[in-house]
């Protein structure tokens, strides 16, 4: 069901009988010296993918960039305005409703994108705009942070984290093989956010936000997923159940 494999005819018969999709977005961004550069739109992908998979669901292409300036005192993050992602993601909706569909899922792996996707939401709505718009944040889920705490108790932390790369490390275990393993210092920070890039750097000088990634391990990235996996799909099948106003 990935609409880059599908006719606009195959489309077209899916409108018939269905009105929703799936939309992946993460980020490309640091994730320490432990992490991909890639984490946050590899897993929201994999994520949406095997959610479609069991829903029998189209999945768009994945949103690879997201709003990470926080990230950029980093090489090799790629960020999106603020201003700019509202209109990325607001024209991604518009199109989608053009074409029939009404019920508008994102799949996200990166929490700075959640308010910039919410207020291109709200701005549709502003426009009269008729459908169900949702962004679904798989991290975010309680039944996702209650196997990490089971894991990794207090060392998942906030970025980085021990669970995401576990999950990238399940998903592209060759990718790990020149990343470090050593054991850091976890350290807390009182901060308010937004943060620069100045300010990020500053208060994180290595990339991670509290976390200790070098406890990934493929196994728990199996089981996470397949727990977030189940958690995104129960929440698009309450979706499913709405009327659409």
């Amino acid at each position: 069901m990935l609409l880059e494999n599908m006719s606009y005819v195959e489309v077209e018969a899916y409108l018939v009988e269905k009105d929703i999709v799936i939309i992946p977005v993460g980020s490309t961004e640091q994730h320490s010296p432990y992490g991909l550069i890639g984490t946050d739109f590899i897993t929201a992908e994999a994520v949406a993918r095997e959610v479609g998979k069991r829903l029998d669901i189209i999945v768009a292409p994945t949103v690879n960039y997201g709003m990470s300036q926080h990230h950029m005192g980093f090489k090799g993050t790629v960020t999106l305005s603020p201003e700019t992602m509202i209109m990325f993601i607001k024209d991604i909706v518009q199109s989608f409703l053009d074409h029939g569909f009404r019920r508008i899922v994102f799949i996200n792996g990166h929490g700075g994108n959640i308010e910039p996707v919410k207020t291109a939401f709200s701005q549709l709505k502003y426009e009269n705009k008729k459908g169900i718009f949702e962004i679904i944040s798989w991290f975010l889920l309680p039944e996702v942070q209650e196997i990490e705490r089971d894991i990794f108790e207090d060392k998942n932390g906030l970025h980085a984290t021990p669970s995401e790369v576990s999950i990238t490390k399940y998903l592209r275990p060759d990718a790990f093989r020149t990343k470090p393993a050593e054991k850091k210092r976890i350290t807390k920070n009182r901060i308010y956010f937004p943060l620069s890039r100045d300010e990020f750097k500053k208060a994180y000088p290595d990339g991670r936000m509290e976390s200790a990634p070098w406890l990934a391990k493929e196994k728990y990235g199996k089981l996470i997923m397949e727990e977030a996996v189940r958690a995104v799909s129960s929440r698009i099948r309450e979706i499913l159940k709405h009327k659409i106003l």
